[in-house]
């Protein structure tokens, strides 16, 4: 299910309403009671063209008809996000305020049974992007749960490491690592995982980890390249290449502390090698 003020002239417009103002495309008969579907089905159909000021109105008028209809909650939700995302020049700065509201009718969404892929996968993102941490692993918990695939483990280790749940990193992106190991997320999985064991100081185990994954995704880096005919463009390749660079400056940061000259002059070059600096 994907996702203000009518003008109403008049006690005719009020009583032929689907005759009054824009058509949505959804109408009921004449003389028939209004309901909750038909002001959902109404809204729905205008969100779907981007009149959003006529489909919050009448999103609203359903939620307000009953307040536990999870469908138009969600679509409020999924609508203020876009308003949010449309936003350009002088209007960037109201777009975190479209963002809460977003949050906002999502979350009730989901409390009133609307379990979607696409609903977690939105609260995640405006949770990140409001640095709202609590929200953001509650949520990539879910989605886990419900989508059991990379991406969402991927955002579950950034969700638990945003929390300072090193653990929680540690243990998801190892499950990830083992399940996902033609991912373009490879990287993310070992990169999540080092960074973890750094801040539990354990220096020597992230160094492992961080190695091993530069392996890993040298090997998917050669697979990619392999099936691409020598091309290096592709997201998927740029995605893993950027995480072992990633992996490659960790490493670099431990050579340096512990004065580790050969190992430090071969993430030199492995980084030189990467494009790094280019």
């Amino acid at each position: 299910m994907k996702r203000s003020i009518v003008l109403v002239a008049g006690f005719l417009c009020a009583v032929l309403l689907s005759a009054c103002g824009p058509s949505s495309g959804v109408r009921r008969p004449a003389g028939a009671p209004e309901t909750k579907e038909t002001l959902f089905a109404r809204g729905h159909s205008f969100y779907a063209k981007m009149d959003y000021e006529n489909a919050e109105s009448y999103l609203r008028r359903a939620v307000a008809m009953d307040s536990t209809y999870a469908d138009p909650a969600a679509d409020l939700g999924f609508l203020h996000y876009d308003v949010g995302m449309h936003r350009e020049g002088e209007e960037l700065s109201q777009r975190a305020e479209d963002f809460r509201k977003a949050l906002l009718w999502l979350r009730r969404a989901d409390a009133l049974g609307y379990h979607d892929a696409s609903l977690y996968d939105r609260i995640c993102e405006i949770a990140l992007a409001l640095n709202d941490n609590r929200a953001f692993l509650t949520y990539a918990r879910k989605s886990v749960e419900l989508s059991p695939f990379d991406r969402q483990y991927y955002n579950l280790g950034l969700a638990c490491y945003g929390a300072d749940d090193w653990q929680g990193t540690i243990k998801s992106q190892k499950e990830a690592v083992e399940k996902f190991k033609q991912s373009q997320y490879l990287g993310g999985f070992y990169r999540q995982m080092g960074r973890a064991y750094l801040k539990l100081e354990r220096d020597q185990t992230a160094e492992k980890v961080l190695a091993s994954g530069v392996d890993a995704v040298d090997l998917r880096l050669a697979a990619v390249v392999k099936r691409d005919g020598g091309e290096k463009k592709s997201d998927e390749y740029r995605r893993l290449n950027d995480d072992k660079i990633a992996m490659l400056l960790l490493l670099k940061r431990l050579h340096i502390t512990y004065k580790a000259a050969e190992k430090l002059a071969n993430v030199e070059r492995q980084l030189s090698a990467a494009g790094y600096g280019k």
